[in-house]
């Protein structure tokens, strides 16, 4: 016997879309009402922080764009990273190096340490000197008469020393070891005297170099440095004190300086009756000639390239007379601690004199370092260069750097340092700080191949391939 089906099951299973079309609008009703009621749950909720912001990359990690860029800075700093770290053994456990270029220190080797810089001191006396002067800033040497010349006759001439360390006579400059480059021509000065109409001086030649103390040596140097490394000092000084013909340099440098002026007056037709003198010249003297030095950053070109001590400490005084108005050592020293610390370098200064004589300086690479960097723009075009000029022209030759370095060298006994640039073409320079402090150090076998090693090092830096190169 047979079963008869179901007429309802029969209908269900014709039309299965009604029931599936069902059951979705009730699970799509149920959803949207638990999201308005979580929605509202939650805006009663404060979060316990912020929702990070996530900021889409510019350049995604792993885009072909970003190659050219790693790849170039790869193979630049590479070769120089891996030469430097071969170097670093050489440097003695009492010295210091620190290597700096495209913004990353390749090399540190107790960067941080406390360190003589010797003649180094020189990089802080520029540095300060033209942040506080300024690159521009010019001497002048003023000479006076106390009533225009009648008949090219005059009582007296008065010189007022402006400070100038570079004035020269020309056959003074023919003797010296590293030769002035910059100098300010005392016979330049006599030729404008004569050129005012002054034939006669009754008088004398009367000097005033009040514009700076009369402290003639700083108190720290060595006996044996006085008059010889430097000295003695003062605001109006020819020929590093010297007298020409005379064996030993005079006790006051302005009086030698007048000297010097009359002797070349005299090849000028120009008589002096009297001796040269000291005193100052009357508030309504008439102006007879003016010689102005060269810019600052020609002042300061010669005392890094032939490390001219004399110029280093009367820079230090005309920075005290500019900020203090005092135009002393201690008042220079106190102007440069008050700009170093607004410099904010990372690092401890000991100074005490401008050229770095005194063997109480102390300094670090690292500090050396920071001044060098902040003054890339200015101070390579200042220096010595390797091979060629002042205190390292018989360095680096041969060398692969001959001609290119530049730098600023610093001797005392136990001492020799060397700091500076490696310029590269459409690139900034590399920058190196290198302070040997070691007994022995500053004999030229101990230290030239250390030099030379680190020459041969820095060569590994390199101007390509730029980024643009390796691009495709």
């Amino acid at each position: 016997m047979s079963r008869r089906a179901n007429p309802t099951r029969v209908r269900q299973a014709e039309r299965p879309e009604r029931v599936v079309f069902g059951v979705g609008i009730a699970g799509m009703l149920l959803l949207t009402a638990g999201y308005f009621s979580t929605t509202h749950v939650a805006r009663r909720v404060t979060p316990l922080r912020p929702q990070a912001s996530i900021q889409p990359l510019k350049v995604g990690v792993l885009s072909a764009r970003r190659a050219p860029t790693n790849l170039s800075m790869v193979s630049r700093i590479g070769a120089l990273d891996r030469a430097l770290a071969n170097f670093s053994p050489r440097v003695p456990s009492q010295s210091c190096i620190q290597v700096d270029w495209l913004g990353r220190t390749i090399l540190n080797v107790n960067g941080n340490q406390s360190v003589t810089p010797a003649s180094t001191t020189k990089i802080i006396t520029a540095s300060v000197a033209l942040s506080v002067l300024g690159p521009t800033f010019t001497y002048q040497t003023k000479v006076k008469s106390s009533a225009p010349p009648v008949g090219g006759v005059v009582d007296n001439l008065f010189v007022i020393g402006g400070g100038d360390p570079l004035l020269s006579r020309n056959e003074y400059i023919a003797t010296e070891k590293y030769q002035t480059i910059h100098a300010s021509s005392l016979e330049s000065l006599a030729d404008k005297i004569v050129a005012s109409g002054v034939r006669q001086v009754n008088g004398s030649i009367i000097v005033d170099d009040s514009r700076y103390d009369d402290v003639r040596f700083v108190d720290v140097w060595p006996q044996e440095f006085r008059f010889t490394e430097s000295g003695p000092l003062g605001a109006l000084m020819v020929d590093d004190g010297v007298v020409l013909g005379l064996n030993a340099k005079p006790d006051d440098p302005a009086i030698a300086a007048a000297i010097e002026l009359r002797v070349l007056l005299g090849h000028r037709g120009v008589s002096v009756m009297s001796d040269p003198q000291r005193g100052s010249a009357p508030q309504n003297a008439t102006e007879v000639a003016t010689l102005q030095s060269a810019p600052l950053t020609d002042i300061i070109s010669e005392m890094l390239t032939n490390s001219d001590n004399n110029t280093a400490e009367l820079l230090l005084k005309e920075i005290g007379f500019a900020v203090k108005n005092s135009g002393s050592t201690a008042a220079g020293l106190q102007a440069v601690q008050e700009t170093l610390a607004k410099w904010n370098l990372g690092g401890k200064v000991v100074m005490n004199d401008g050229s770095g004589l005194s063997s109480t300086n102390k300094t670090s690479c690292g500090v050396l370092a920071q001044l060098l960097k902040r003054e890339s723009k200015t101070m390579p075009a200042l220096m010595a260069v390797a091979g060629l000029s002042g205190t390292i022209r018989e360095a680096f030759d041969p060398s692969p750097v001959k001609g290119r370095l530049v730098g600023k060298t610093g001797t005392l006994n136990g001492v020799k340092a060397l700091v500076g640039y490696l310029p590269l073409v459409g690139e900034e320079p590399v920058v190196f700080s290198l302070v040997l402090n070691q007994t022995g150090i500053d004999n030229q076998s101990a230290y030239r191949p250390i030099w030379n090693a680190l020459g041969e090092a820095l060569n590994k830096a390199r101007a390509t391939p730029k980024a643009e190169q390796l691009a495709p």
